[in-house]
């Protein structure tokens, strides 16, 4: 792939709830990004996840000392 076809960006319309969009905006001040980032963020760690899966493995979430405390399902 060439450089300026990684370059090249698509806009999209997004029909967001209130409460959705809210999440979106506060999650963005959260790691000082925009919505953007976050989106692109969401979607490589969910892209992680459902290769994860298709893999046999599975997520989950670990405390300070590696202790599993929450196994992310549903994906």
């Amino acid at each position: 792939m060439t450089v300026e076809l990684k370059n090249q960006r698509i806009q999209i319309n997004l029909d967001l709830s209130p409460e959705l969009y809210e999440t979106l905006n506060n999650l963005a001040q959260q790691i000082n990004g925009d919505n953007a980032e976050v989106l692109l963020k969401a979607i490589a760690l969910l892209e992680v996840a459902v290769e994860a899966k298709q893999k046999g493995k599975y997520i989950w979430i670990a405390d300070d000392n590696q202790n599993l405390e929450t196994e992310i399902i549903g994906i």
